[in-house]
């Protein structure tokens, strides 16, 4: 009786428990989106438990779009959305796995929606391993670390890394070539630098606080996955300047006294202005610094194309602390004299003589790297006509930045790693025997 007893509690409580979370339901067919409705403002709150969301809107043809779904809402964060009246929004788990809402904005004016979990949704321990399911496609596509920077007399031709020893490093501000930094005093006045300036000592004190997410030397290099180089070339060949449909205009001066955009300006193909292309991006990188990582990242932003000049440069320095913890540069297009290398600072660049590690990059290929613990850029004044890259940037699940992250906080070893914690990504040592 007393073993019937419990059972009948322990089956009731399941009930409960299972009734909480109603049925997923079903996308609608040949449902879309009406035309002609007046404004509206539809505020998406995620409460469901851990677990990111991503926002699609539904157009006229009844087609879903990526216009909404760049970046997914995070659990207990909310998103405002301008939209009309007679639009029809999904909101799904991350990476389109399970629909929890289908909604139509039925009034104009502001309108306030709750997403909450149903039936099918699994929980997701945030800072689990992850286990890519694309591993061997991506070894497939990292390059030899060590190979030779060749030929040697035309660095225009470049895919390398060439690692800098320290004393070849020092030489730079003493040569008086002015190739390196802010070199005039119009440059750096503006910029509040100094002449020869080549690196930001203003935005560093967060660095230790910041986690390590790879093992090795925080940085990787690599192509293009297939879906990147069948969707990126071809599209950058179309609306690149003087192309048959070119959609390059003037890039605003960017701000902080990283480069001398102020003075040498720089253009832009705008990717807000290309949201499929854009999402694209933002899903391929994904699964990218997924596997790199081992680990469950949120999308924090994708922009560019931006297109450096002659005479450009960007100080090394590093990336913002709550949103830029995992990165990449996508080498899009060049017509360059010389290579333009992204340079590295890592902590454990290569041997012990060694303080600069330059990637230099071919159209078609990319490099990742830990953009908030090390610091990087282009110091380098840029020798050429155009120079164009995509930026990409993620952080892990759990991750809010310095002070606001638990799980980190107190937690990091001197080199930035969690104690008791084995990272399960960025094995570089394998990759450079490739």
């Amino acid at each position: 009786m007393t073993v019937l007893y419990h059972f009948t509690w322990f089956f009731l409580l399941f009930l409960c428990s299972k009734s909480d979370a109603a049925a997923c339901p079903k996308a609608t067919p040949k449902l879309k989106s009406a035309r002609g409705g007046p404004p509206a403002r539809l505020h998406v709150k995620n409460t469901v438990e851990d677990i990111p969301i991503i926002v699609v809107w539904v157009d006229m043809d009844g087609k879903e779009t990526g216009h909404h779904d760049l970046v997914p809402i995070q659990s207990l964060e909310s998103n405002v959305y301008n939209t009309f009246k007679g639009h029809v929004f999904r909101m799904y788990t991350e990476n389109h796995e399970t629909l929890l809402v289908e909604h139509t904005v039925t009034t104009e004016g502001e309108k306030y929606l709750e997403i909450h979990t149903c039936d099918d949704v699994k929980p997701v321990a945030l800072d689990a391993p992850y286990v890519s399911p694309y591993q061997e496609e991506m070894e497939a596509l990292v390059h030899d670390q060590n190979a030779p920077c060749v030929p040697e007399d035309d660095s225009s031709k470049w895919s390398c890394i060439k690692y800098i020893s320290k004393e070849d490093y020092e030489k730079r501000s003493k040569d008086g070539s002015n190739k390196y930094g802010f070199n005039s005093t119009v440059e750096a006045r503006v910029a509040r630098r100094g002449v020869g300036d080549t690196e930001d000592d203003g935005y560093v004190r967060h660095i230790p606080k910041i986690p390590r997410l790879t093992n090795g030397k925080g940085y990787l290099k690599m192509s293009y996955t297939k879906k990147l180089k069948d969707t990126l070339l071809p599209w950058y060949k179309l609306h690149k300047k003087d192309g048959p449909e070119d959609s390059v205009e003037r890039h605003e001066p960017i701000p902080g006294g990283y480069t001398n955009s102020h003075v040498i300006t720089m253009s832009k193909l705008d990717l807000d202005k290309y949201r499929e292309i854009q999402r694209t991006v933002a899903i391929e990188l994904q699964r990218i610094l997924e596997w790199w990582t081992g680990r469950r990242l949120a999308h924090t932003s994708t922009f560019g194309i931006r297109i450096y000049h002659r005479g450009s440069m960007l100080i090394n320095h590093v990336d913002r602390a709550d949103t830029h913890l995992a990165s990449a540069v996508i080498q899009v297009g060049q017509i360059v004299d010389q290579g333009w290398p992204l340079e590295v600072l890592p902590d454990d660049p290569g041997p012990s003589d060694i303080s600069c590690a330059e990637v230099y990059l071919q159209p078609g290929e990319m490099v990742l790297y830990e953009g908030a613990r090390f610091k990087h850029g282009r110091p380098m004044r840029f020798n050429g006509t155009d120079f164009a890259n995509i930026f990409s940037h993620f952080r892990p699940l759990d991750w809010r930045g310095p002070g606001k992250s638990p799980k980190y906080d107190g937690q990091l070893d001197e080199r930035g790693y969690r104690t008791n914690y084995e990272i399960h990504g960025g094995e570089e040592q394998m990759h450079s025997e490739l």
